[in-house]
C-alpha cells in the first residue's frame, strides 16, 4: 500500500490540526481521508462509515464533534456501553487539551436533566442516556449540532436497537447532523439512506487479517492464503504452546461464562509460564475474595477469563494486563467484542452456541465482531482468526467468505412501540396522532415493515388511554400526569402498571414483597442466576404467599416468580448488610451480577417510589424510596445518614454504629485521630471524612 498523507495535507482546519498532533497523530488513514473528501470537515452532510476494527472510525467521529464545538455548538459522541463510554471521554479529554474545549460523560440518572451539561462542549453518553435526554428537553440540547452514533449496527440488536432508532429519528428531526459507525452491518446502503446520510465504505485494516478454519478430521487449520498447521493435541492446548514459542498473544471466545472459566483452567493447568507479579498487583486491588481465589491461580499462569459476571474492578484489571501484554491469552465471552480495545495476534472463534435446548450457529455479523479483535496495529505484521468449531468445511467457508446479516429494526416489537409512542407524546414531540405518525415514519421501521409498525400503533395507543397514561380526542393527544411521569423515569408503561396494580389495595408488607415486585417487570434485566433450586425457593414462596408478602400476579408463570424471588432474596440479604462473598457464594451468581442486580434494583425501587407518589400510593412511596436508597448503599435502615458521606460505605458506618457514632453531628464530634482509630484508616482519609461531614451538615442548614 502507498504511503499515507500526512493530516496537513488533508486537515485544512488549525484547531483541528492541532489537536491531532498533540496525541502524535501525524497522518490519516484511508477511511478518514474518504471522510474528509467527503465533506466532514467543510458540510452539514449525515455521514455513515463502514469499516474494519481498528481501521480508524472513531477518530472520523471526534473530529465532526470538534467541529460542532468550532462553530459554537455541542457534540455528542454515543455508545453502548459505560465501559465504553468511559474509555471514550479519556481520550477525548487528551485530543481537547490543545483545543480548550470542556468534555463530558453522562451514563446515568435518566430522569435528571443536568442542566450542568450546558457547561460542556463535548458530551459522551450511552444511547439510553441520551434517549432521556432528549425526552427531557433540558434548556441546552437545542444548542447539539452532531450526534455521533457508535457500533450503529446496533440498531438491529433485539434489546436495545430500538433506542438507537428513536435517538437516530429525534436527531434527524430536530436538525442535527448525525454520523454512524460500524465495523459489521449486511445493509449499510439501507441504513445510511434511513439516516439520509452518504455512506463510506473501507475495508482496508492497519493489520491484514487471514482468517481459516480447525478441520479436526485432519488436525490441521487451514487458513484462506493457502497456509495449513498441524495441530498436535487440542487445539486451545496448542494454541497456547504457539502463543508462547512466538511471544504473542491469544484470544479466544466461547458463548457461556461456564465454557470460558473451564476452558481457562484446562490453558492454566498446560501452561509452563508464571506471572507471579500479576498475582501481587491484582492483590492490592482489593478484589472480591470469591473472585481473588478463583482467579489468582489463573493469574499466575499468565492466562485468565472475562466475562460480564466479573466485579468492574476484575474486568478492567484483565482489560489493562492484556493491553500491557502481562497476560498471555484470555478465553471470553462476546460481550468482549463489543466496543472494547482488546486486540490479539490471533483469534479462536466458537461459531456454535447452546441456545433453547439447540445447538445452533452465531450469525456472521456477531463472528465479524470477534474476528476484528485480531492484529494488534504496530505490534503484529498480521492477525490471524481461527474458526474452532465448524461441524464442515462449508459451514467455517460461510463465517469467512460471508456477509454480515442485514440490520433489522426491533422497533415492532410491543414493547418497544409501547415506549417510544408514550415518550413521543409525553415529551410533545407529537400533540396529535398525525404528528405521531410522521414521525414514525421517519424510522428504519417504517422504511422495512410500514404496515407491521403503524398496524400496532393504533392497539398501543388504545392500551396507554386505558391504563391513564395518554388522553386522546381525535386527532390530539396528550399525555396524562402518570404518562409523562412514566416517559421521564425511562420505564416501561407495563411497568408502571404492575407496580401500580401490584400495590393498590395492598397494605402493610416486608421489604421482600417490594423487592420481588420489581424483579418482575420488564425492565428487570434478565440477568443469569445460575441454578434456579426449585424446591427451596417454592417453600419459600408458600410462607411468604400466606403472609401476603409476595406479588400475586394470574399472569406471571410459576417459573418467572420464583426467578424474581431468587432476586429479591438476594437483595434482601444485601440491605441486611450480609457481605458481597457470601451472596455471591449463597446465590451462585458472578460479582458483576450482582452489581446490575443492585444497580438495577436501586433504580425501578425509586421509580416505583415515583410512580406510587403520582397515583395517590403515598404510604409505599415513601417506603419504596427508603428501599432504593438502602439497595444504592447496602445497608439496614439505621446507616442511611451516615452513609450520606464520602469515603463512608457500609461496612464503615456499621464500625461507626456499634461505636455509638448514630448520625453525621454525632460523626462530627470525633477528632481525626479517633476516627482514624474507629475506622482502622489513615489520618488523611479521616480528615476528609470529617470536612465532608461538616460539608453536609451546612448545606442540610
Amino acid at each position: 500500500m502507498k504511503s499515507l498523507p500526512r493530516i496537513e495535507d488533508v486537515v485544512d482546519v488549525p484547531q483541528i490540526l492541532k489537536s491531532l498532533r498533540a496525541v502524535g497523530i501525524e497522518v490519516l488513514l484511508p477511511v478518514q481521508i474518504k471522510a474528509i473528501r467527503s465533506g466532514l470537515l467543510t458540510s452539514r452532510n449525515n455521514i455513515v462509515v463502514v469499516a474494519p476494527t481498528g481501521s480508524g472510525k472513531t477518530l472520523v467521529g471526534y473530529m465532526a464533534i470538534l467541529k460542532s464545538v468550532l462553530e459554537g455548538d455541542i457534540g455528542v459522541y454515543l455508545t453502548p456501553l459505560k465501559s465504553v463510554a468511559s474509555e471514550k471521554f479519556e481520550e477525548l479529554k487528551l485530543i481537547c487539551s490543545e483545543f480548550k474545549c470542556r468534555v463530558c460523560v453522562t451514563t446515568g440518572d435518566y430522569d435528571q436533566p443536568s442542566e450542568w451539561l450546558s457547561e460542556c462542549d463535548l458530551i459522551v453518553a450511552t444511547y439510553e442516556r441520551f434517549d432521556s435526554l432528549l425526552r427531557l428537553k433540558p434548556q441546552w440540547i437545542k444548542n447539539v449540532s452532531t450526534v455521533v452514533i457508535d457500533e450503529l449496527h446496533t440498531v438491529g440488536d433485539s434489546d436495545r436497537g430500538h433506542v438507537v432508532e428513536l435517538v437516530g429519528v429525534r436527531s434527524l428531526s430536530s436538525g442535527c447532523r448525525v454520523l454512524g459507525l460500524s465495523a459489521a452491518v449486511g445493509n449499510p446502503e439501507e441504513v445510511a439512506s434511513w439516516l439520509n446520510a452518504e455512506l463510506i465504505f473501507d475495508d482496508w485494516r492497519p493489520v491484514k487479517l487471514v482468517e481459516g478454519y480447525y478441520d479436526r478430521i485432519s488436525k490441521t487449520i487451514v487458513f484462506e492464503d493457502g497456509r495449513v498447521e498441524s495441530v498436535r493435541g487440542d487445539l486451545e492446548q496448542y494454541a497456547l504452546r504457539e502463543a508462547v514459542t512466538q511471544n504473542y498473544q491469544l484470544l479466544v471466545f466461547r458463548h457461556s461464562r461456564q465454557q470460558a472459566e473451564g476452558l481457562t483452567k484446562i490453558l492454566a493447568t498446560s501452561s509452563a509460564e508464571k506471572c507471579l507479579e500479576l498475582v501481587e498487583e491484582f492483590s492490592r486491588l482489593d478484589p472480591p475474595r470469591v473472585e481473588f481465589d478463583n482467579i489468582s491461580y489463573l493469574l499466575s499462569k499468565c492466562v485468565a477469563f472475562h466475562h460480564a459476571g466479573l466485579s468492574s474492578t476484575t474486568r478492567k484489571f484483565i482489560e489493562k494486563s492484556f493491553r500491557e501484554r502481562a497476560i498471555r491469552a484470555v478465553v471470553a465471552t462476546p460481550t468482549l467484542a463489543a466496543g472494547v480495545n482488546f486486540p490479539a495476534r490471533r483469534v479462536l472463534v466458537s461459531v456454535r452456541r447452546y441456545e433453547e435446548g439447540y445447538v445452533r450457529g452465531i450469525s456472521i455479523a456477531e463472528y465479524k465482531q470477534m474476528a476484528g479483535r485480531a492484529g494488534r496495529h504496530g505490534l503484529d505484521p498480521y492477525g490471524e482468526v481461527i474458526v474452532s468449531d465448524a461441524r464442515s468445511t462449508a459451514e467455517a467457508t460461510r463465517y469467512i467468505k460471508g456477509t454480515p446479516e442485514p440490520a433489522i429494526s426491533v422497533l415492532t416489537s410491543d414493547r418497544a412501540i409501547r415506549v417510544h409512542t408514550l415518550s413521543l407524546i409525553s415529551s410533545r414531540d407529537a400533540e396529535s396522532i398525525e404528528q405521531l405518525v410522521s414521525l414514525l415514519k421517519l424510522t428504519l421501521a417504517y422504511k422495512q415493515l410500514s404496515d407491521t409498525l403503524l398496524d400496532k400503533v393504533w392497539h398501543i395507543l388504545r392500551d396507554l388511554a386505558e391504563w391513564g397514561m395518554i388522553y386522546r380526542e381525535g386527532n390530539y393527544v396528550e399525555p396524562t400526569k402518570l404518562g409523562k411521569t412514566v416517559s421521564v423515569l425511562y420505564v416501561d408503561p407495563v411497568t408502571a402498571r404492575a407496580v401500580i396494580s401490584g400495590l393498590t389495595g395492598v397494605g402493610s408488607v416486608y421489604d421482600i414483597y417490594y423487592l420481588t415486585l420489581v424483579a418482575l417487570t420488564p425492565d428487570f434485566p434478565r440477568i443469569r442466576l445460575g441454578s434456579i433450586k426449585l424446591r427451596e425457593l417454592r417453600a419459600t414462596m408458600e410462607v411468604l404467599a400466606d403472609s401476603g408478602n409476595i406479588p400475586d400476579f394470574p399472569w406471571i408463570d410459576e417459573y418467572d416468580l420464583l426467578r424474581a424471588l431468587k432476586i429479591g432474596l438476594i437483595l434482601r440479604d444485601w440491605v441486611e448488610e450480609v457481605g458481597e462473598d457470601t451472596i455471591v457464594e449463597r446465590y451462585g451468581v458472578g460479582v458483576g451480577d450482582l452489581s446490575v442486580i443492585v444497580e438495577s434494583a436501586q433504580w425501578l425501587l425509586y421509580a416505583s417510589g415515583v410512580i406510587c407518589s403520582t397515583t395517590g400510593l403515598r404510604e409505599h412511596a415513601g417506603r419504596l424510596m427508603t428501599l432504593s436508597r438502602r439497595v444504592e448503599s447496602g445497608v439496614k435502615e439505621d446507616a442511611l445518614e451516615l452513609v450520606r458521606v464520602k469515603w463512608i460505605g457500609r461496612a464503615r458506618a456499621r464500625k461507626l454504629l456499634s461505636n455509638g457514632i448514630k448520625t453525621i453531628e454525632d460523626l462530627t464530634k470525633l477528632s481525626p485521630a479517633r476516627l482514624s482509630e474507629l475506622l482502622s484508616t489513615g489520618l488523611s482519609i479521616a480528615e476528609e471524612i470529617l470536612s465532608n461531614a461538616r460539608k453536609i451538615i451546612s448545606e442540610d442548614t
